[in-house]
């Protein structure tokens, strides 16, 4: 009986840790998805206020 209770709470203590694991792996995924867009929509933004200043400038002159 002993045996069973003892197989019992580290089976929980297992789950637990797996838990645990998988949960930091997913948000550390989600957290490099949301880094990537954020990049992303910062490099579009840039270019084309880059580009809207290229523009302003040939323009002007």
């Amino acid at each position: 009986m002993n045996l069973y209770i003892y197989l019992y709470i580290h089976m929980f203590i297992y789950l637990y840790i797996y838990l645990f694991i998988y949960s930091y792996i997913y948000i550390f995924i989600y957290l490099y998805i949301y880094i990537f867009i954020c990049l992303c929509i910062y490099t579009v933004i840039h270019f084309y206020i880059c580009i809207f200043i290229y523009l302003y400038t040939y323009l002007s002159v």
